[in-house]
């Protein structure tokens, strides 16, 4: 496979992967919205869905063109990881825009840190087993 080819695979993933995590991160914040007394434990759980979401879709996407896989516990890593500095700074970020901030703009921004950070960690390990040449499993 050509490098150009790759890299519109990577493009391509990255963009699905930030545009689900948005997406996603505002339907849990509509639909869970009540739920939660808090909204930091509502922006953590959509940071979660927001997560776990974009690495379905980079395996949807990257999967095509027969990369390897990473094993699963650095995935669940990523998701916690993802999850927690997502959830927090999407929090944030909602109330430095408006105070009280509206549910949907909480899971929002949560998804969207959430799943960037997801894409990051996925297109450096995608660009170094590239780049290293490891072989796949």
């Amino acid at each position: 496979m050509n490098a150009r080819h790759e890299s519109g695979l990577v493009t391509a993933s990255v963009l699905a992967m930030v545009l689900a995590g948005l997406v996603s991160g505002a339907l849990v914040g509509i639909v869970l919205g009540g739920l939660f007394a808090r909204h930091v434990v509502l922006a953590i759980l959509c940071a979660i869905v927001a997560a776990i979401l974009a690495l379905v879709i980079r395996n949807f996407v990257l999967e095509r063109s027969a990369t390897s896989t990473t094993p699963m516990g650095i995935d669940f890593l990523w998701v916690v990881i993802a999850s927690v500095i997502g959830g927090l700074a999407g929090h944030e970020l909602a109330i430095d825009l408006t105070t009280p901030p509206p549910l949907p703009l909480v899971g929002a921004l949560s998804g969207l840190v959430s799943s960037v950070l997801i894409a990051s960690f996925a297109t450096t390990i995608f660009m170094l087993r590239r780049n290293l040449s490891v072989p796949d499993k």
